[in-house]
């Protein structure tokens, strides 16, 4: 019976290759790469006495990649087990081997998202972020209690820039100029223009993902227009091929004078992809948390020719309370009580889903900002700013262990492209 079914199998193979070779040469594809793929095939079957005994199927999966700028040609997924059964015809044909790094690397230079580590909304996100936290808790338990690291959340609580929100009302629905002057000067976001805001009444502190990533311009367009939002500082790529952003900033394009404030109501959070590119210095690490800065906090950067050794730092003891992990394993940020810790805290509006990399001279790392609190970030910044010095959004990044935090320009990928899943 055996017998048989492997008999069947292999028939099924060759019936799959003889296929696959006259769908490429009537579909004038690569036909070398065939030919590698037949080359493994024969070399995984002996002769025909021994074809039958020896038989395996592998599943293989084969993705083009038909994005012009892209030079990587092929990409191969299949079995563990079976990767030096191709390892050596592929080398032999030509076909160029990098490591993980190198990867990352190409992706983060090239502005692609990284997958699953850049997609917080898909289930396979969630399952990388508990195999690595299963990982770091059993590395962890071999160390000495003296010398294991700080227990910081491994997939970030995204839940928490609801309470920027919250803090961005309160501090709307106060009537007093002054006191609104007070909360900006004391541990508050910007005193931003009027509108009411109702988030969501699900759970703030929840670690899993609530909310929705926009990846297309089309997505974005949509979503200004039924939250009417006209006056968020948010630009979709234009069909046309126009970055409608740098006409913005040029002045080319002016705000709508009819949209003096913003009602969203029943707002789930929607999240941007964005380029983190450190300013002066900075190496960010994945999971880092990103905040909004104060104006004291940009012009420490950069009105000074100067370099600043310190910079905004926030004490040990702060750092290692900025996050709280409950029994049941939910993380929450804690809200400081007295004044010197809170004049070292910075509101959160996203994090860093894949991290600089060492050695690269951009260290160019990826993120996700909520998408109000940032355009309101970019409003904030550029209503005193004077046109010619308009850049990309200041925001602040801390890593989870350091007390640091580094200033970073904030570049959101649809505003620049039409869409993000074009690598696909």
């Amino acid at each position: 019976m055996h017998r048989k079914q492997s008999a069947k199998s292999l028939l099924n193979w060759e019936e799959f290759w003889k296929r696959t070779k006259i769908y490429l040469h009537y579909h004038g594809q690569n036909l070398k790469f065939a030919s590698v793929m037949l080359m493994i095939y024969d070399s995984g079957h002996g002769s025909s006495s021994t074809k039958v005994q020896s038989s395996r199927s592998c599943p293989i999966l084969l993705l083009k990649n038909d994005v012009k700028e892209l030079s990587i040609g092929w990409s191969v997924i299949l079995p563990l087990s079976w990767v030096k059964a191709f390892w050596i015809p592929l080398i032999s044909n030509g076909a160029h081997a990098i490591g993980l790094q190198e990867k990352h690397w190409i992706t983060c230079e090239m502005g692609l998202p990284v997958f699953p580590s850049d997609f917080p909304d898909c289930k396979a996100y969630s399952c990388l972020m508990e195999d690595k936290e299963a990982a770091f808790n059993k590395k962890e338990e071999l160390r000495p209690p003296s010398i294991r690291h700080l227990r910081v959340p491994i997939q970030p609580p995204w839940g928490i820039v609801r309470v920027t929100f919250d803090k961005m009302i309160s501090s709307m629905k106060t009537p007093d100029l002054s006191t609104r002057e007070d909360l900006t000067n004391s541990n508050s976001l910007p005193n931003l223009y009027p509108g009411s805001f109702k988030i969501s009444n699900s759970d703030s502190w929840s670690n899993s993902f609530d909310g929705t990533v926009v990846r297309t311009g089309s997505m974005l367009t949509t979503f200004l227009h039924e939250t009417k939002v006209g006056q968020l500082l948010l630009f979709p790529y234009a069909t046309d091929g126009e970055a409608r952003i740098s006409k913005f900033i040029n002045g080319e394009l002016k705000l709508d004078p009819r949209y003096k404030c913003c009602d969203i109501y029943d707002h789930k959070p929607c999240f941007l992809r964005v380029h983190l590119c450190p300013f002066k210095e900075g190496c960010f690490e994945e999971g880092a948390v990103i905040c909004v800065p104060y104006p004291s906090d940009i012009f420490l950067w950069t009105s000074s020719s100067e370099r600043n050794e310190e910079g905004l730092q926030m004490s040990q003891s702060a750092m290692r309370l900025y996050f709280k992990e409950h029994s049941s394993g939910r993380w929450e940020m804690q809200i400081p009580d007295d004044s010197i810790a809170s004049k070292s805290h910075r509101w959160p509006i996203g994090f860093v889903t894949t991290g600089s990399v060492q050695g690269s001279k951009s260290l160019v790392a990826e993120g996700f900002c909520e998408a109000v609190l940032l355009s309101h970030l970019r409003e904030e910044q550029w209503k005193e700013m004077p046109m010619k010095k308009r850049r990309e959004i200041y925001v602040l990044v801390r890593n989870l262990r350091s007390t640091a935090y580094r200033l970073a320009l904030a570049s959101i990928i649809l505003e620049y492209k039409e869409n993000d899943i074009e690598f696909l």
